[in-house]
């Protein structure tokens, strides 16, 4: 009896420490889904990835408990969320990061770019050579796919696991547009890199970039997100 209750005990102890957890109000399911992804930046280190960009259902619980004001139009639980503008990510990763354990946040351009590198293509010769042009260097070369927004899991999968960095939704990143509004300084950056088939410069206030929000670049046809942690 003594032996069995030395082994039951320890079982029960991590039932109740899970039943206070989940009673005090954390929810570690969205950090539990990420997938180690080894990066080279910073002499190599280990970055935690959503394999898929939030999806409709994860905003609704956010939107049910009141922290988020946007409701999207899309009811499909399974389609990731769009027309997320920028305060609208923000208030997200407030609810998210109230009930997690670990930090949650979106990547910045240098990691997506690295979680990018098994899809990435060979980049076409600018348009024009001239510096003063330099605005103009890449008009007619970038695809931006358009259309209903597909299932997630609809486009490529990077060898790591991460499904969707090619597909119709872009994603925010945690890059200013400008060096200098990094830190504590990112609230009062006026625009950052979204990226997905490519990259654009995009207004923190826009839910459309196509009716005038793209500050540079093609503008997306939807944009979305997807979260991570450090190790």
């Amino acid at each position: 009896m003594a032996k069995l209750m030395s082994r039951i005990l320890p079982i029960v102890v991590l039932l109740i420490a899970a039943l206070w957890w989940t009673s005090a109000g954390h929810d570690d399911s969205l950090r539990l889904q990420m997938l180690p992804v080894k990066i080279s930046l910073d002499g190599g280190r280990i970055l935690f990835v959503s394999p898929y960009e939030v999806t409709v259902s994860t905003w609704q619980r956010c939107y049910a408990e009141g922290q988020c004001s946007y409701l999207p139009k899309s009811s499909t639980s399974a389609m990731p969320v769009s027309g997320i503008n920028w305060f609208d990510v923000n208030e997200y990763l407030a609810w998210a990061n109230k009930h997690s354990s670990v930090p949650l946040r979106l990547p910045s351009l240098a990691e997506w770019r690295e979680l990018n590198r098994s899809l990435e293509k060979p980049k076409q010769p600018p348009a024009f050579t001239d510096p003063r042009l330099a605005w103009a260097a890449n008009y007619g070369q970038e695809n931006s796919p358009i259309g209903p927004i597909r299932p997630s899991g609809s486009f490529s999968k990077t060898p790591d696991g991460i499904y969707d960095l090619d597909g119709n939704v872009w994603e925010w990143t945690s890059t200013c547009y400008k060096p200098g509004f990094e830190g504590t300084e990112a609230v009062y950056c006026p625009a950052f890199v979204t990226a997905g088939a490519h990259e654009a410069v995009t207004s923190v206030f826009i839910r459309n970039p196509a009716l005038g929000g793209c500050a540079t670049g093609t503008p997306p046809s939807h944009i979305g997100f997807r979260l991570v942690a450090d190790e």
